[in-house]
């Protein structure tokens, strides 16, 4: 068996899992959700969710992916077989852990291929420059074009999904240090430089009337405090811009050296993202509407999600100002360093698991990851809904249900006193065992009253639909589980040579 790959450097090793987590999420997903609901207001929900889920998550992650790595494990079905005497019934609960990520990264990996195509359109100057923003629709329509409503993708879109597909798959065979390690100690910096300098110009528009647009969006409304929906909302997006829940995180664990402070690293990991989320993500989109369209128009900007502020908002306002296109080549050009330092995470547990359990080659394992992930991304191209639907079941209440599944499996069933000898290996501070007890046991009840609330608000609205495409989705959701828990159970026999 050839040996596992490990990170070179630990800046490397940050860089990477800061990547994994930072993604559009961090720049389009937090600032609207923010305005949306309370403000100021749902940073209060937003930290709760971050310490009692966001952090215990990250750490957990982080300590099984180290334990099952050095057993050569990567994947979420290796990690539970291995935590679980390698029974059938923990390899095949794992394979949930590879279909989330796998079905995310299907639609994710298209939306990627959008920032791609809006930064090469916008460095040449093919996109119209607004002749005036005082109707923002009417600044945004020119922009609607390159998507056609996500429902009819033009010839630039697949053209663009094409070459991204191309990249991930170009990165991914160059390998965990020489592909994902390399992109990311060249991207994140690049991210963090370009996220600054957007946030000065989007603050400074108009004399500096950004400013005003981040105290809007911060403006807290109390009132929301008692709207289960915004506690929803905030918990979801810890576990989206953090990327828990869906095993990625524990793939990369899994490379580390065999006494790496995983502690220290995961620390690292979420301060990072939540620096890029706060600082920066909430400093560009709505503060440079604002100021642009005033705040009449933030609450339907919000409405409208996070496409709309994203790919028709800022792009409106970045070309009207000095520079406009070369400005908004930036904005996009930001947008996918995030997006492929996440999609290149999302990808690498599907890898993991044809490497490290069916024994393929690395180039073999690629391929077919990738072949499957591309399948799904002309799907996401091609059938209206399909990204939709996909971004609810394994983009939310999947993530809520894996959650749950780890925090029971890993610290409860395994053992409380097992999982607090793993954490407390190496690291740089040790942790008292009551907080394990504490944590751990309100995380544990903080995800069950989530997943209440979720499928009380939630699910009806998505149960009462059935049209062909969403046929389409939902028979490539169980398909996909299907096949992953056939290969859990073939991975088995394959790693023992049974």
């Amino acid at each position: 068996m050839s040996k596992r790959e490990t990170w070179a450097t630990r800046i490397g090793l940050v860089f990477a899992a800061a990547g994994n987590a930072i993604g559009l999420g961090n720049l389009l997903r937090f600032p609207s959700k923010v305005a949306l609901y309370g403000g100021g207001a749902f940073i209060i929900p937003y930290f709760i969710s971050f310490i009692l889920l966001g952090i215990p998550l990250m750490i957990l992650e982080w300590i099984i992916g180290r334990y099952a790595g050095s057993k050569g494990h990567g994947s979420m079905i290796g990690i539970m077989g291995e935590f679980f005497n390698q029974s059938y019934f923990a390899r095949i609960i794992g394979s949930l852990g590879v279909v989330i990520p796998f079905l995310i990264v299907c639609y994710y990996i298209y939306i990627e291929s959008w920032t791609l195509g809006f930064a090469f359109l916008s460095f040449f100057q093919k996109l119209p420059t607004p002749t005036g923003v005082s109707d923002p629709k009417l600044a945004m329509m020119p922009f609607l074009e390159f998507y056609r409503n996500y429902t009819k993708p033009s010839f630039y879109a697949i053209f663009f999904l094409i070459i991204t597909l191309s990249i991930n798959w170009y990165i991914l065979n160059r390998g965990v240090i020489k592909g994902i390690e390399f992109t990311a100690k060249i991207g994140i910096p690049a991210l963090l430089l370009m996220g600054i300098f957007l946030s000065i110009v989007s603050l400074s528009i108009n004399n500096w009337k950004g400013l005003e647009g981040l105290y809007f969006i911060f403006k807290p409304d109390f009132s929301k405090l008692f709207d289960p929906q915004v506690w929803v909302e905030a918990s979801g997006q810890i576990f989206f811009t953090l990327s828990l829940g869906m095993g990625a995180i524990a793939t990369y664990a899994s490379y580390v050296k065999k006494n790496e402070d995983v502690l220290k690293t995961g620390l690292y990991t979420a301060g990072l993202n939540e620096l890029v989320e706060i600082v920066i993500g909430a400093s560009i989109a709505i503060p440079a509407a604002f100021a642009i369209f005033g705040a009449s128009s933030i609450p339907e900007l919000a409405k409208e999600g996070t496409f709309r502020i994203g790919f028709m908002s800022m792009p409106a306002i970045l070309m009207s100002l000095p520079f406009g296109s070369y400005l908004s080549f930036i904005w996009f050009f930001l947008l996918f360093i995030a997006a492929l330092t996440s999609s290149l995470a999302l990808t690498q547990p599907l890898i993991a698991l044809f490497e490290d359990e069916m024994k393929f080659s690395h180039a073999k394992a690629v391929n077919i990851s990738m072949t499957m992930v591309s399948l799904g991304a002309f799907l996401s191209a091609f059938v209206p809904g399909f990204l939709d639907d996909l971004d609810f079941w394994a983009g939310t209440l999947f993530l809520i249900i894996f959650g749950f599944i780890e925090i029971l499996s890993f610290v409860w069933l395994f053992g409380v006193d097992n999982f607090y000898k793993e954490l407390n290996r190496n690291v740089f501070l040790k942790i008292p065992k009551i907080l394990v007890y504490i944590f751990y046991g309100i995380s544990l009840i903080f995800i069950g009253i989530l997943f209440y609330f979720w499928t009380v608000i939630k699910l009806p609205e998505y149960f009462g639909q059935l049209s062909w495409n969403l046929i389409i989705s939902r028979t490539f959701i169980v398909a996909s589980i299907l096949l992953l828990v056939l290969i859990a159970i073939e991975s088995k026999r394959r790693y023992f040579n049974l």
